[in-house]
């Protein structure tokens, strides 16, 4: 091609030879200099180019550019070449247009035609653009199909394939397109093995797709791929199938429509509509919205034939206006995509119904004429009306609802009810597991609980693991238990507790406050209940046959409550500073004094809701500093004192609902008054705080808490009086009233609350000790004092024990009222300064329980 020749103020003609534009040509045309552009610019049959263009690498178009206007005309933009105008105008006024936009120069920029304004492709005319290889076409609005006034127009717009480098072939629009735009003209689109088109404002605004506009227009819209390679249609705004014409959308295996709000089919009176979603095993068409409005029109088809169905936000109403759809050959593919999405419409057909996609498809029509599969293949399935036909619910998949549903075959989840309340869901036929599990929500208490449910109108089979949220129940014990599971054909199947957090008697059993529950199938009627009685575990313990069931951490809870209360009681007299009554030296004279002890003991309680006995082997080392605050030298004073101690406890629980263990660290301070009378009279006051810090374990459960601080406070009050016999020998009757309180709470790992509602002692204490004293001088003339005593205790406790309350469950623990007991000690004092004592005591209510203890000490006077 050589230059044209500049002629002024022509418009657009018509082609009547093929003009190819390159960058070697374009540079060519561009060669006569000075010439500013014209209002348009056209291409005459010898090829010249009126007016021709400035000096440029592109061929910029001074206004519209129209491609066979009248005639035929064609243009072909390769090897990189542009074209920058306004109105881009193929095929007017009777007239015949082609423009194919093609590959791109050896630096990889493709061949573009550039429209400021609308493209309109069959204007009154039959107008063709055809973009492949990688080639790209930007617009406004684009028009296909126009009555410009001189009579129906038809366009195709054909977008195909990709370059070598895999660059998509593209229209990108930047504003609506419109397929059948005016009259009685008809548009088609097609979007081809891996081509890309877009439709949306500059900066990214919403923009439609209208496919048949206006009344009497036809548009039509093709998407699909055969390469392997996706090809899209990207909506910012809505798609209409059928605005006020005729409207067709097929979308086939590889096509991908993207629609940023909804899709309408059929949306005005005038209207029809038809959206194919198509597809098989080797590629399935998508459309992506946020739901398929049916319209105004009388033809509003949705054809759901292989093709994918997406969601792209949560939707009560995905279907909106079709009450009842016929599922293809291919099937009905729908993928929620993270969504929650809910569909009404009543299905029939005989294929498939297909779940895809993370988030919920809720179905609540009467679907019993579908007789098709159901696959759940991924996120959740919730049916709350009916489904017909069998339903295979796939690993990643999970099935809820309280409709019904046909015989299932399961290898993900089945969870009846819904997210936030509990129901029943139907299986209309037989069950059969295939690795996977029910997930039933109940409130675990008695047999009247609210619980999801599982209804089996036919047979079981294999063997199933149930997972059992409680959603708030503080537990209860149960009688035929709580229903879970209801088969009304052959119960062969097996329902395991999944969660179960320990085992007792070879069964899972789960924990809900204080109680534990298994699951059971009942013998008589094959059902499946969660039970919380001790002949639902098999145990016999000698209480009630059908007593309730408790958790493993009841007996160590109420073990708990009496190793507290223990290490917070205080010692007698004698136990904390020794014979002090009878030392001489120890007149009008300060110390201080030390002591270790060390007790083990076993209670069988009296009462007992766990059914429950403990050991406890302990010690403790203790402190003091003594100040003599009054006193007299014939021997009456008044002694004031400070106490500190530190120890530790090991508690070893058993029960039938299993062992347990405490181990307590625990530390004190207390303070002393004693009064020592002239003629062998005392009265002894003690007051003491305690502070500890336990864990507690069961052998069945584990850990139930670690590091639980608990705090004890006890008083006392002691009272006695020597009376001498003779030879040293004296009789020393003594009474001790003591209280003791101690209080905790906690959380266990169950996420029971644990709280000591009662947690009292007092007791008192008749005591009777038979002394003998000797006292000698040795060879430096220093007193040698020698003591030593037994000692008999009678002690009886006045209140009623500990309760522990464990999620509002009591669980009450009484020892035995009345104990007695045995003691020897003795007392050495030596050098003015220094003695040193102990005792060894046994006590016994004579039912079973008993305390052994030890203990020995330094005093020293200053």
């Amino acid at each position: 091609m050589t230059p044209g020749t500049v002629k002024d103020g022509a418009h657009a003609a018509g082609f009547r030879r093929p003009l190819f534009l390159t960058t070697a040509i374009v540079t060519l045309v561009a060669a006569t200099a000075d010439i500013p552009p014209a209002y348009a610019q056209s291409v005459s049959s010898t090829g010249a180019v009126t007016p021709g263009p400035t000096v440029t690498p592109d061929w910029v178009v001074g206004g519209d550019l129209i491609v066979g206007d009248g005639a035929a005309g064609t243009l072909t933009l390769t090897g990189g070449g542009t074209v920058s105008n306004g109105f881009g105008m193929i095929g007017m006024d009777g007239g015949t247009g082609t423009v194919t936009v093609t590959g791109g120069d050896a630096l990889g920029n493709p061949s573009t035609w550039t429209s400021s304004s609308p493209i309109v492709v069959g204007g009154s005319g039959t107008g063709i653009l055809l973009i492949n290889d990688g080639g790209l076409v930007r617009s406004d609005q684009g028009l296909i199909g126009v009555d410009n006034g001189s009579g129906p127009g038809t366009g195709t717009v054909t977008v195909t394939g990709r370059d070598g480098s895999g660059r998509a072939s593209t229209w990108a629009a930047g504003n609506n397109i419109y397929l059948g735009f005016s009259g009685t003209s008809s548009g088609t689109l097609n979007i081809l093995d891996g081509a890309a088109v877009t439709t949306s404002l500059p900066g990214g605004g919403n923009a439609a797709g209208y496919v048949g506009y206006v009344a009497g227009s036809t548009g039509i819209v093709n998407i699909s791929s055969s390469t392997g390679n996706l090809s899209t249609w990207t909506i910012r705004d809505f798609l209409s199938v059928g605005y006020e014409g005729l409207g067709t959308v097929t979308i086939d295996k590889g096509g991908l429509i993207q629609v940023g709000s909804d899709t309408y089919v059929a949306r005005m009176g005038t209207s029809s509509g038809t959206l194919n979603l198509l597809g098989d095993a080797s590629g399935r068409g998508i459309l992506e919205t946020g739901s398929v409005i049916k319209g105004a029109g009388a033809a509003a088809v949705l054809n759901l034939n292989g093709g994918i169905l997406r969601a792209t936000r949560n939707e009560t109403n995905f279907l909106n206006g079709f009450s009842a759809l016929t599922v293809g050959a291919e099937g009905a593919w729908f993928d929620t995509n993270t969504h929650n999405i809910d569909i009404g419409t009543v299905f029939t057909g005989t294929s498939t119904f297909n779940k895809l996609g993370l988030g919920t498809l809720t179905l609540t029509g009467n679907s019993a004429s579908f007789t098709g599969n159901t696959e759940v293949q991924a996120g959740t399935l919730q049916v709350d009306g009916v489904l017909g036909g069998p339903t295979n619910i796939a690993s990643a998949g999970r099935l809820t609802g309280i409709g019904q549903v046909g015989p299932t075959t399961n290898s993900g989840v089945i969870a009846p009810g819904h997210s936030n309340s509990f129901g029943t869901l139907t299986i209309a036929g037989n069950y059969m597991p295939a690795g996977g599990g029910l997930e039933i929500k109940t409130q675990l208490g008695d047999d009247s609980s609210p619980t999801d449910r599982l209804v089996i109108t036919g047979s079981t089979a294999g063997a199933t693991p149930v997972t059992v949220i409680n959603v708030g129940g503080l537990g209860a014990q149960t009688q035929q238990g709580i229903q879970v599971v209801r088969v009304n054909g052959a119960s062969n199947g097996q329902f395991n507790l999944a969660n179960g957090n320990y085992v007792i008697n070879g069964q899972s059993a789960l924990v809900a406050g204080a109680y534990g529950y298994v699951l059971q199938k009942d013998a008589a009627d094959g059902d499946w209940y969660l039970r919380s009685s001790l002949l639902a575990a098999g145990i016999a313990g000698g209480i009630a046959d059908n007593g309730p069931l408790y958790q493993p951490g009841v007996p160590v809870y109420e073990a708990y409550a009496t190793t507290l209360l223990g290490l917070s009681s205080v010692p007698t007299l004698r136990q904390r500073v020794g014979n002090r009554r009878y030392d001489p030296t120890d007149r009008d004279r300060d110390g201080v004094w030390g002591r270790i002890e060390g007790k083990t003991s076993h209670l069988e309680p009296s009462v007992s809701t766990s059914v429950s006995h403990q050991d406890i082997d302990s010690w403790q080392a203790q402190f003091g500093v003594d100040r003599i605050l009054s006193g007299e030298k014939d021997g009456a004073r008044v002694v004031g004192g400070l106490t500190a101690r530190y120890g530790t406890a090991d508690t070893r629980v058993a029960s039938i609902y299993g062992d347990g263990s405490i181990d307590t660290k625990y530390y004190g301070v207390g303070t002393t008054l004693t009064w020592y009378g002239q003629q062998g009279a005392y009265v002894d006051t003690q007051l003491q705080a305690t502070w500890s810090s336990s864990d507690l374990g069961s052998r069945l459960a584990g850990s139930l808490v670690n590091g639980q601080p608990g705090r004890g406070y006890a008083a006392s009050i002691e009272a006695g009086i020597a009376l001498p016999l003779k030879d040293g020998f004296s009789v020393i009757p003594q009474a001790q009233l003591s209280y003791a309180s101690t209080s905790f709470g906690f959380k266990d790992r169950f996420n029971a609350q644990v709280d000591s509602d009662k947690g009292e002692s007092l007791q008192g204490r008749l005591g009777l000790a038979f002394d003998y004293q000797r006292g000698e001088a040795d060879a430096a003339g220093e007193l040698r004092q020698l003591n030593f005593y037994g000692l008999i205790n009678l002690k009886r406790e006045l209140l009623d024990g500990t309760r522990v309350i464990v999620a509002g469950t009591p669980l009450e623990t009484r020892q035995g009222r009345t104990w007695g007991g045995l003691g020897v000690g003795g007392n050495y004092a030596w050098g003015k300064r220094y003695s040193i004592y102990g005792e060894v005591t046994a006590d016994s209510d004579f039912k079973g329980s008993y305390y052994v203890s030890a203990t020995t000490g330094l005093r020293m006077r200053f």
